[in-house]
């Protein structure tokens, strides 16, 4: 059965709006509900034990951890504390980042291979402190070094379908064509094992039209056609039924097994997890 996550953002927050939010989550029939790690928002741990606090069933992640922003040593600590906390209901994401302005913030190298490096040092060094008591990792990502790292060690490699684009200062989608190809390296690179695909929307729009629907959502990948963009599996546009069947035919093509929208489409969304439950 396909899996469904959102991702929460806050970058303020009581603890009571914050925990309805959560449950909102809950009833809207999402399996996982994340928390992203960037500077201007809520603090991922706290965040995320207090959605576990609020909610029952969930699944409780962090899409993504930004490598450079954390140490091995450090963040086991913070793992085995939420482990030890709220039990088996963590996934933990990690990512290489992506927001030059964050490094700059952070006084941190914003260099594709030092992120990278990064990024393989932080899930080396936690697999080495962890161990078999670690909870299920995801890494998210879309070049070669960070996809093949995903495929050798994650539970679940997430597809942002989106590289950095120094022309634009920010990522931008490719196309499925483009995206199926880096699902095809993965399993390249994973040989005999078979980790979770996970892909991350950027969108949901709730429309008759599907052409002019997608016409909104062209920042996302400004060189793209029209019909490419509606081919986009990071993009979700038409009705509940119809976006139901692109994600059944996502899982078909990419199989894409587990899909995580923003926080922006999670009541729009839901009203799609209603026709595939």
């Amino acid at each position: 059965m396909t899996r469904f996550g959102v991702v929460l953002i806050a970058e303020e927050a009581s603890g009571e709006a914050w925990a309805a939010r959560c449950r909102r989550a809950e009833a809207l029939g999402y399996d996982v509900i994340a928390v992203p790690d960037h500077l201007n928002l809520l603090a991922p741990f706290p965040a995320a034990l207090l959605a576990a606090e609020a909610t029952e069933r969930v699944t409780i992640g962090t899409y993504v951890l930004n490598a450079s922003f954390h140490r091995h040593a450090l963040l086991a600590r913070e793992v085995r504390t939420t482990v030890a906390l709220i039990g088996d209901r963590l996934e933990l994401g990690l990512g290489a980042g992506y927001v030059a302005a964050e490094f700059a913030a952070a006084g941190l190298p914003f260099d594709p291979a030092v992120r990278a490096a990064r990024l393989e040092e932080l899930v080396d060094g936690l697999k080495a402190r962890l161990g078999d008591g670690g909870p299920p990792l995801m890494v998210g990502g879309h070049g070669d070094r960070v996809l093949r790292l995903a495929a050798r060690r994650a539970d679940v490699v997430s597809f942002t379908g989106a590289p950095f684009r120094p022309e634009y200062g920010r990522t931008a989608l490719v196309t499925a064509d483009e995206l199926l190809r880096r699902v095809e390296y993965v399993r390249s690179a994973a040989g005999e094992r078979r980790p979770e695909l996970n892909v991350l929307s950027k969108a949901t729009v709730l429309t008759r039209d599907r052409r002019a629907g997608v016409e909104g959502l062209r920042r996302y990948a400004p060189d793209l056609t029209t019909e490419e963009l509606l081919e986009a599996p990071a993009l979700f546009v038409g009705t509940p039924a119809q976006i139901a069947e692109q994600v059944r035919r996502n899982e078909e093509r990419f199989g894409f097994s587990y899909v995580t929208v923003p926080d922006s489409a999670m009541e729009d969304f839901g009203k799609v997890i209603e026709r595939l439950r």
